[in-house]
């Protein structure tokens, strides 16, 4: 059954006679001892103490406020079943199916996707992204081997040290050296890609980065080499840095007493230029 306005609008007006009478003491839905309505329970003080007429009170309001649940719950329903008979907009039916059919279809294909065939589509997706940020479809494809051989050679090298017997040996400390060049990615890629070619592959995987200097301490090898907030370091000692984590690194390679290489692009310039600092810390934060 379709119910229309005038059904809901006969509701609100019932709801709101049934609570306007029981508050004028007209209505007595509960039948409390003595047939008292909720006017009553005010004016028959003389035989009666406080506290059982609070009583009779409570119980008249716990029936009212149950009228008026049942109420609010009918008028609901009415306006439920109002909306849903409401004629839809043009196409909508049509435009909720047809996306209904194609989240059920790509839920059942999912569902039959084999790993490998998850897999793959991951690394389509990868190279797609190598592709439009500007690589040739045969470099993004040797960077995507060059990736999955990198993953490889990280793990022999992880095997070796991990069942080595003295971790404090030369081959550990060489160990630890290349574990810790695989461990990043594009520190490999860096010296396999042109500079160009890196460039984009850094886009494709999150954007170009320099470390940027937020301030230069007085006094220190970096004020004298005239560094300034806003310079961004982009290689030391011949190596790409990203943050401070990656110089910090390559300040700790360097012997003491010697001259650094440092490449870096001055604020608001789009050129690189090298200056040339001791080795140790810089005395910049970034």
């Amino acid at each position: 059954m379709r119910t229309g306005k005038p059904a809901l609008i006969a509701a609100v007006t019932l709801m709101l006679i049934a609570i306007t009478y029981f508050a004028n003491g007209k209505l007595n839905p509960a039948e409390t001892r003595g047939g008292e309505t909720a006017g009553g329970l005010f004016s028959r003080a003389d035989d009666e103490d406080l506290e059982t007429r609070v009583g009779k009170l409570e119980t008249a309001l716990q029936s009212a406020n149950q009228i008026q649940l049942q109420l609010l719950e009918l008028v609901e329903e009415l306006r439920q079943r109002l909306e849903q008979s409401a004629p839809a907009e043009p196409g909508t039916e049509t435009r909720t199916a047809a996306l209904k059919r194609s989240v059920a279809a790509n839920d059942i294909r999912d569902q039959h996707l084999s790993r490998e065939e998850r897999y793959q589509q991951y690394r389509d997706m990868q190279r797609q992204r190598l592709i439009d940020a500007g690589l040739n479809p045969d470099r993004a494809e040797f960077i995507l081997q060059k990736q999955e051989r990198f993953q490889f050679e990280h793990m022999q090298v992880a095997y070796r040290y991990r069942h080595l017997a003295d971790k404090s040996s030369t081959d550990a400390a060489e160990l630890r050296e290349q574990l810790d060049i695989y461990s990043n990615p594009r520190k490999m890629f860096e010296h396999e890609l042109s500079a160009q070619e890196f460039d984009l592959y850094l886009e494709a995987n999150g954007g170009r980065q320099e470390m940027r200097v937020d301030r230069v301490i007085s006094d220190t090898p970096a004020a004298a080499a005239g560094l300034q907030p806003g310079d961004k370091i982009v290689s030391y000692n011949g190596e790409r840095v990203f943050h401070m984590g990656d110089l910090r690194a390559q300040i700790y390679k360097v012997d003491p007493g010697e001259t650094v290489p440092v490449e870096v692009q001055r604020a608001g310039s789009s050129s690189t230029e090298t200056i040339y600092v001791p080795s140790g810390p810089l005395g910049i934060q970034g």
